[in-house]
């Protein structure tokens, strides 16, 4: 085509984005001027202007000849657009993550272009493709320990723990290795193996002391409703304030089969008994024993399907009398899509026996369904939202109810306070040593199938509650943590007796075996 055949192009053409980035603009502002600077090139251009493109809007204007009248247009965007004059603005991760992307496959030897790469990949959560990345630079440079540990520390996220265990002992074999770099290497070696034995134990023990301004759930007021009229109630049995000591424990053991799919026989206890200062009515004691498979599939590097059935047994004591044994059964279904993305559905069954006659009513079955999603929010923070309805069907109907609930839960990672052997500006170990705070909210709404002919025949029950906490857990040592938490309680009833609030606030010593 000679260079005065002309074709017609669009108004707005696509060119190379280089011609904007030496301007002193954030990248948003660098995107409305690329727009107005499109806008003002002529209608007709040539096949070859397109292709000759320079490396700024001055060489442009230049080799195509534009009117000053356009060139000052674009000059006085320029002036007026916010930024003009201050320092570049850095862009978001993820558009530095496609730009070094571009970067390392327009020159695949530079190790710095790749070493950067893969640090963004594993900053946005691209895993699989921050080992390829690392891998390749092995393969180009063999000796760099510090590689082999970042691949070895990916792969165990990764629940790859035989790619895991290469990497990591090639690490702890190398002469020249510092010993930080060598002792965190170990460490994840004894987890690893820890974790593909045929036989695991875990455990989890807490003990501290809770305050609350409704200990013992009493109403707000003494005036309540019985037998369909107003009443005026003791004031001891309104809402007392108290406060508890409790313990709690959680202890499992795992049986690996060791096949593919995973699948394994799990047996968890778990234990909870709390003593209040006064008002030992409330004082309670819980047991619960849970037996079954766990089925574990991997579609894919990074995401995996798991599927645990369970039977269930469970007694309970309050006041230091027995209150309730029940026998059920469960199953907890996730699926998880990323490092911190996730899907949870499951239903549990219980058939509850009172043993107090004036308990009676409520022996019956209980029913629960849950679902949830786990979603990363930013590169610390994780937000989870769950929906579950719960079900007593007593044999006392007036007892009986339906409650449907939504919680809202955020839980954020505070930066490292202690410092450790680090790597693309990661911790190399792997415990809880971030703090960690989280707050939750849930809304709920409960009605009872008959209205209590004690209380009021006419009126069937129904609660409307909010339940709100804020928890920080700061480490103290890689098994020990520090527990504080607040929170709110307020249930809204269409019965004065009913009606209730509780504020709390506890402190606990957390360990994990």
């Amino acid at each position: 085509m000679s260079g005065k055949q002309k074709i017609r192009v669009r108004k707005v053409i696509k060119v190379p984005t280089r011609l904007i980035y030496f301007l002193p603009l954030n990248y948003e502002s660098q995107i409305i001027i690329f727009k107005k600077f499109c806008q003002l090139v002529p209608d007709r251009v040539t096949r070859r202007g397109i292709k000759g493109f320079s490396n700024s809007f001055l060489d442009y204007f230049k080799h195509k000849k534009c009117k000053p009248r356009s060139l000052f247009i674009l000059l006085f965007c320029l002036l007026l657009s916010p930024g003009s004059t201050s320092q570049a603005q850095k862009l978001t991760v993820n558009q530095q993550y496609d730009a070094a992307f571009l970067d390392m496959y327009e020159d695949i030897g530079n190790l710095d272009k790749t070493f950067r790469f893969a640090e963004l990949a594993i900053t946005v959560g691209d895993i699989e493709g921050a080992v390829a990345a690392l891998e390749r630079m092995l393969i180009i440079e063999p000796e760099l320990p510090q590689i082999r540990m970042q691949l070895g520390a990916l792969y165990f996220q990764l629940a790859s723990y035989a790619m895991a265990l290469t990497y990591l002992k090639a690490v702890v074999a190398h002469d020249e290795v510092p010993d930080d770099l060598k002792q965190s290497a170990q460490d994840l070696i004894a987890q690893i193996e820890a974790l593909i034995s045929p036989h695991r134990f875990n455990g989890t023990v807490v003990t501290g002391v809770r305050y609350q301004s409704n200990a013992n759930g009493g109403p707000m007021t003494q005036n309540i409703r019985l037998f369909g009229g107003s009443a005026i109630l003791n004031e001891q049995y309104t809402r007392q304030s108290d406060w508890d000591v409790s313990l709690v424990g959680q202890f499992n053991y795992v049986y690996d089969f060791q096949t593919e799919p995973s699948a394994m026989l799990e047996t968890g206890v778990s234990a909870y008994s709390s003593w209040q200062n006064t008002q030992s009515q409330v004082d309670t004691t819980i047991f619960e024993l849970q037996v079954g498979p766990r089925f574990i599939f991997t579609p894919k590097p990074g995401t995996a399907l798991d599927i645990r059935p369970y039977a269930v047994v469970n007694d309970m004591a309050l006041g230091g009398k027995d209150s309730f044994e029940g026998v059920g059964a469960g199953l907890d279904l996730a699926f998880r899509t990323s490092m911190s993305s996730s899907w949870s559905a499951g239903a549990r069954y219980a058939d509850r026996d009172y043993s107090q006659p004036d308990e009676a009513g409520l022996k019956g079955r209980r029913t629960r369904i849950f679902g949830g999603r786990t979603f990363g929010i930013s590169k610390r923070t994780i937000g989870t939202i769950n929906l579950n309805a719960f079900n007593e069907d007593t044999d006392e109907k007036s007892l009986a109810y339906w409650e449907y609930g939504v919680q809202a839960v955020i839980q954020h990672n505070l930066a490292d306070l202690s410092p450790q052997p680090r790597l693309f500006g990661r911790p190399l170990t792997f415990t809880p040593t971030p703090w960690t705070c989280s707050f939750s909210v849930g809304f709920y709404d409960k009605t009872y199938d008959e209205a209590n002919s004690g209380v009021d025949a006419n009126v069937i029950r129904q609660d409307k509650s909010l339940r709100s906490s804020a928890s920080l857990v700061i480490p103290l040592t890689t098994q020990l943590n520090l527990l504080t938490t607040a929170g709110y309680a307020d249930v809204d009833s269409n019965l004065p007796n009913y009606t209730n609030e509780n504020w709390f606030s506890s402190i606990s010593v957390l360990g994990q075996f």
